[in-house]
Parts: C-alpha cells; structure tokens; sequence
C-alpha cells in the first residue's frame, strides 16, 4: 500500500533526512522522520533522535475502516501521524459504543505487562485513510527515562485523558441522547468554524457514527436531526450538514443542563 503522498513528498525534497522503516503495509518504502514531529510527546526531540525513532517504528498504513492490529494487546505504543481513528468497544451482543476519536498527533495503547488485561472489545478503526506509527514497551521506557520532557508530556496528556473521559461519563450519566447530539453537534462546528453565527459540517457526520459516539441508535439520532431541522437549527446541503443558529443549539443544550 502506498505511503501517505505528504510524508512521501518530504522524503523526496530532502534525501538528506530519508528513514527506512521496515513496515506493515509500507514494507521498505521510505517513511520521513518528519511525520514524528507532530506527535504532542515528541515535539521537544531533536532531528537526530527523531530520526532514530522513525527507524524503531512499526508503520502502517489504513485505508478508511480497516482496523489497527495490536492496540492494548502487545503492549506497543502507537501514535497517529495523519488520518484519524476511532475507537470502539463492542458488547457480546455486538452492540457498539465509540469511546472516542483519535486525531493525528495522539498516542495510544501501551498497555504495561503487569496490568491485567482489558476485560472488553476494543477496536481501533480508521475513519479516513491514516498513517499510524508505533514503538516497543522496551523503547518507550527507554525513551521516556532518557528524556524528562516527554515524561512530562506523556503525563500531561494522561491527565487531559482523564479529565476528557471523566467529561465523557458524566455526560453520559446526565445528559439525555439528545443533549448528547446537540453537545456533539456543537463540538463539531467549533472545530469547523462558526461564521456569523452559522458552522458548515463537511462532510456532514454521518447518522450511524454518531449513533455510536452517543450510545443509542441511529433511528433515534435520525429523529431527533429531523426535530432540529423542523425548528431551522440544521439544514442539509448536498454531503454537507449547516448548523444554522449555533447559539440556539447551545441554548438547548444549557437549558437542558
């Protein structure tokens, strides 16, 4: 499978910096050690070590909906370099429930071999076509005894870990599915901008997944869009969804509260 065309691009404008990474899925194309640079833990490393990294890795490359093998298994850290991941835990009975998204730049997995293993199903699945790095436990406890500033900054991001999930749970005990999608759909369009009052989702989430995020069924995220849209806060354009009166979602979502 071919590498993502940025990283392969940065490879070739500078052959003085060209990593060869054995891989799963790239096998011996090359893999610029730049890709490292936006991982939060790494930020502080130089070029060299950085380098260094790139060639202990294990790279895969997933098209949308195939899944990272090994997460909370093999105890390796991985690291999303671009694309994005979701992560989903599954019930016996097949039933779904995302825990969340992984944006690029993220680490997870790196479960340590004295805690006992995790008692459910997680599967980590690409939502786009992704680029995922990963290291051994052996070297990410090297790595993190040997630099004290990505200590601090892997235990900065466990603790905005915690908080997010702690975030996530009361929401879910409070909060009914419907306040959970206005919550959602008022996340999504900060994160694409608001504008005189208005967001433009694209392409706009789709029913199924936030079924998932939210823990119920897409029928009932399907009925409570068509409520919103009746009042004039959602309109579909085309692939697109506009959230046409964000501040009149937020005002649901804190009456609701």
């Amino acid at each position: 499978m071919p590498i993502a065309a940025p990283l392969l691009r940065q490879v070739l404008d500078d052959d003085s910096v060209n990593s060869y990474a054995h891989t799963a899925g790239l096998h011996d194309q090359p893999v610029a050690w730049q890709g490292l640079r936006q991982v939060v833990i790494l930020q502080s490393l130089s070029d060299q070590r950085l380098a260094e990294l790139a060639e202990q890795c294990n790279w895969q490359q997933l098209n949308a909906l195939q899944t990272v093998q090994g997460p909370w298994q093999d105890q390796r850290l991985y690291m999303l370099i671009s694309g994005g991941l979701r992560v989903i835990s599954y019930t016996a009975s097949g039933r779904g429930l995302m825990l969340g998204e992984i944006e690029p730049g993220r680490f997870f997995g790196g479960l340590p071999a004295e805690c006992e293993a995790l008692n459910m199903s997680l599967v980590v699945e690409a939502s786009e076509s992704s680029l995922v790095a990963s290291l051994s436990h052996e070297d990410v406890e090297k790595l993190l005894m040997n630099e004290p500033s990505v200590l601090r900054s892997f235990i900065n991001r466990l603790s905005n870990l915690a908080t997010t999930l702690a975030q996530r749970v009361v929401d879910l005990g409070t909060l009914s599915v419907r306040s959970r999608l206005h919550a959602r759909l008022l996340l999504l369009a900060e994160r694409a901008g608001v504008s005189e009052g208005q967001a433009l989702l694209s392409p706009a989430p789709r029913q199924s997944d936030l079924a998932l995020l939210l823990g119920t069924s897409r029928e009932e995220v399907a009925r409570e869009m068509s409520r919103l849209m009746r009042l004039g806060l959602l309109r579909r354009e085309g692939r697109q969804l506009r959230i046409c009166h964000v501040e009149g979602l937020r005002v649901l979502l804190e009456d609701a509260r």
